[in-house]
């Protein structure tokens, strides 16, 4: 007899037998019906009777839990190499090709993209085949993130992950998914309708009064950024890489170069007198500093250096710290001039090419409109008419 199979304990079986040298030799099994398909499972343990007992242990606490055993051996199986069309590429494979499509090279915003593929969408969706990702999945990946916490400085914080947060990972992944069916990968994209939240405004317009507080906070540099900022409608990144090629004087306009950093989208903001009066004053600082402005950027810290992201934001939590004005960003700008672009009656067409907004629906959203200018609108206001009402003068007397 050359060989033998017995058990020695709880679902750990021995196998003995005699190689050509007539050498015997021990190897060692794990035999059980898992609790989750009810399939007889044979796995080997390698020729360590101790640690074939710890794996056993380890096993039998797997099954417990309803393991599906089937994912080991997928795992150990060697695969035909995935081509995306024969054999669909797996989550994690698709998000390595992903950046190589021109079309998202010149999205500026791929390094972020990149840094939530990496950070979130990965790591849940990653061994999922493209033709399994389910809107039942999705919604899984919602409840996990909205149950976590922000990582800030590699540390959990005690704020929730936000709806909002969650739905522009979700676009993310509509835009990933859609992009491998145009390019015929075998994929299918689910639903995402209603899992997408989006909110019914994008921020607020400041007030003059707030204008005012804020600027008064700020330095020089800061206060020429925010003007120009509320005067074209320009983002803070825009700003900060804007150059002085971009300035058409004679036409009194700005050509960002490849359109908005941010989606692509063309925008072509006014020239105003305040825009004009800015940029002269910032040639005559340079001029009497003798500061050389290497990379041709109107903006620029006084040394001539290139004003990062992290100085702006610093700036503008400062400047809402010390003039007590209710929660406001940057951005919110853009929220100011449209807002004031649509009390000056600016045509709608005209406000989105200026804003860079492809959509109607977008736009409306940032676009803050008050009860008041209703009534400044339609002439409607006591004020404006200099109606008197009977309560009105029975209170004068």
């Amino acid at each position: 007899m050359n060989q033998r199979f017995e058990r020695i304990a709880r679902h750990l079986y021995e196998r003995k037998y005699r190689d050509a040298a007539g050498d015997w030799n021990t190897l060692y099994y794990a035999r059980f019906v898992c609790r989750l398909k009810g399939k007889h499972r044979t796995i080997p343990l390698g020729s360590d009777g101790p640690k074939a007992k710890d794996k056993v242990k380890r096993l039998e606490a797997l099954d417990v839990d309803r393991y599906d055993f089937d994912l080991d051996r997928k795992r150990q199986q060697p695969e035909k190499p995935r081509d995306g069309k024969a054999l669909p590429f797996t989550f994690a494979e698709w998000a390595d090709k992903y950046p190589s499509f021109d079309d998202v090279k010149r999205k500026r915003s791929l390094s972020t993209d990149l840094l939530l593929i990496r950070l979130h969408l990965k790591p849940f969706f990653g061994d999922m085949l493209l033709t399994e990702i389910t809107r039942e999945a999705l919604t899984r990946y919602i409840n996990a993130r909205t149950a976590s916490t922000i990582i800030r400085c590699k540390k959990p914080s005690k704020k929730a992950v936000t709806r909002g947060t969650t739905s522009n990972e979700l676009s993310l992944l509509r835009r990933m998914l859609r992009l491998a069916a145009r390019e015929d990968y075998k994929v299918i994209v689910p639903s995402f309708d209603a899992l997408i939240v989006r909110t019914d405004r994008g921020g607020r317009a400041l007030t003059d009064d707030e204008k005012t507080k804020l600027v008064a906070q700020y330095p020089l540099w800061m206060q020429r950024l925010a003007d120009f900022a509320d005067e074209t409608c320009l983002s803070q990144g825009d700003l900060l890489r804007l150059t002085e090629d971009m300035i058409d004087l004679k036409a009194g306009i700005i050509r960002l170069h490849n359109g908005r950093g941010k989606t692509g989208v063309e925008q072509i903001p006014p020239l105003t007198l305040r825009c004009r009066q800015i940029l002269s004053e910032i040639e005559a600082d340079r001029k009497q500093s003798k500061v050389r402005n290497v990379h041709g950027l109107v903006f620029t810290n006084p040394d001539g250096s290139a004003i990062t992201k992290g100085q702006v934001e610093y700036q503008v939590e400062r400047a809402v710290s010390k003039s007590g004005i209710r929660k406001f960003v940057f951005h919110n700008y853009r929220n100011t001039a449209l807002t004031r672009w649509a009390r000056q009656g600016i045509n709608v067409d005209v406000a989105m090419k200026a804003s860079g907004h492809s959509s109607v629906q977008m736009h409306k959203r940032y676009v803050d409109l008050q009860e008041s200018d209703i009534a400044a609108a339609f002439g409607t206001s006591q004020i404006v008419t200099g109606i008197v009402t009977e309560e009105q003068t029975a209170n004068s007397k």
